[in-house]
């Protein structure tokens, strides 16, 4: 057995410890054990001997003359959690001496392992902003329950992305919705909060303007999300969107959020309005591309030709995605012929069955080169027994667009048919041809 005498003063305020004081008294108990126990602390002067230590038992020395051990102990408990935390504000204030940080960070990986949850929570919180602290350290405490590790993972900057990333992953809704309200976020880390599906954490995510978001997630948020007007709302409130997005949103909100993204993003009006069309079309061409037979296909066309929805744009939609069934039956409905006859010339006589039709429905003239161009490339596909199209086909349609169109910009093909909406009549010197 052996003692010595360790002398711990505390200022006035009794929450408050002279932080030289407590590290001088863990520096002497850590050189004689090797774990770190209770420390004493109070509200006045006082020295305390520690004698022989089995790491359950600490028998006391004429210190506290009279005093029974386990009340000790018991204070000694009671006080931990004032000890974390007064220990770790200094720390994290950076008055300590580089040896004094040593001392401090040997206890935290101790207070950090304490059975007792307020001690756990007391170091968390009064360690959460160091930029000192051992990463090792925080990822235990970001891995504890949820009252200890949440203000961890809301501002500890030790924390890596593939640390929170690997939090997420883990699934506690909790620990989600906290690190999606970190200052700053990379696009990783909240491209794997996004994945989580959880509308709560998408919600917190998109409200928080330090989080950097891909256009991928952007676009992942709209597609599980895509009716959910909350998140709509905050998308618009970004403090800024990829194009790709905004052209997107235009299309799934309504009037007055339409209105709204005019204002926050300065979208011309007349371009929110190309936006919303070409979305509808968007939408239309898919749900054009599930009907199988063709009585489904007439009744479709026709109740979108009531609507006078069968627009130039729509059509060349159509026969670029290679639904030449559909193509035929829409065409056919503006120039008073029959589908299936539609349909059958076009397959069988190509071009000049596409030019008596096209002048029956009375379509723009100068989009006419475009439909020719498209058909030619559909019907030698068809020719070789293919359907549809592919993104090499698409990439050729492009070219062959290009080519006829003196003032399309190269792109996708999806771009180059907006573009062509916004040909006019009156612009001749648009056309090659």
């Amino acid at each position: 057995m052996f003692g010595y005498c360790l002398k711990i003063k505390t200022k006035s305020n009794k929450s408050k410890y002279k932080v030289e004081s407590i590290l001088f008294a863990i520096d002497k108990y850590l050189v004689h054990h090797t774990a770190v126990d209770e420390l004493i602390a109070g509200d006045m002067a006082m020295t305390v001997a520690t004698a022989a230590f089995d790491g359950k038992v600490l028998s006391l020395s004429d210190a506290l003359p009279g005093s029974p051990s386990d009340q000790v102990v018991a204070f000694w408990a009671s006080q931990r959690p004032e000890m974390a935390a007064g220990l770790g504000d200094a720390f994290t204030r950076g008055s300590l001496s580089p040896s004094e940080q040593a001392v401090a960070i040997a206890v935290f990986e101790r207070l950090a392992k304490d059975t007792e949850v307020d001690v756990r929570r007391a170091l968390a919180e009064h360690v959460k902003s160091s930029p000192m602290l051992p990463r090792d350290i925080a990822l235990r405490l970001a891995a504890d329950i949820e009252v200890v590790a949440l203000p961890i993972l809301q501002t500890s900057p030790v924390l890596t992305d593939a640390d929170l990333v690997a939090i997420i992953a883990a699934g506690n809704p909790a620990k989600s919705r906290t690190i999606a309200g970190r200052a700053v976020l990379s696009e990783t880390v909240s491209g794997a909060l996004v994945d989580t599906g959880d509308r709560s954490v998408v919600e917190i995510l998109l409200a928080n303007d330090g989080a950097d978001i891909s256009c991928t997630s952007y676009r992942s948020v709209l597609a599980a999300f895509a009716q959910d007007s909350t998140i709509q709302e905050l998308l618009i409130e970004r403090p800024s969107l990829p194009f790709a997005v905004k052209e997107l949103l235009v299309t799934l909100v309504s009037k007055a959020l339409q209105a709204r993204i005019v204002e926050r993003h300065g979208l011309p009006v007349r371009l929110v309005e190309q936006l919303s069309r070409q979305g509808h079309e968007r939408n239309l061409l898919q749900t054009l591309a599930g009907l199988r037979s063709g009585q489904e296909i007439e009744a479709a066309v026709a109740r979108l030709a009531r609507k006078n929805a069968l627009s130039p744009t729509l059509l060349l939609r159509l026969l670029s995605a290679g639904l030449l069934e559909q193509f035929g039956a829409a065409i056919g409905s503006l120039a008073s012929v029959p589908a299936a006859r539609a349909q059958n010339a076009l397959r069988k006589a190509g071009t000049p069955a596409l030019l008596k039709l096209y002048e029956r429905a009375k379509l723009p003239a100068h989009l006419e080169p475009a439909f020719q161009a498209v058909l030619e490339v559909i019907l030698e596909r068809r020719r070789s027994g293919h359907n549809g199209t592919d993104p090499e086909v698409e990439q050729r349609l492009v070219n062959d667009l290009v080519c006829a169109y003196r003032k399309l910009s190269p792109g996708s093909l999806e771009s180059v048919i907006c573009q062509l909406g916004q040909i006019t009549a009156d612009n001749p010197d648009a056309l090659r041809l």
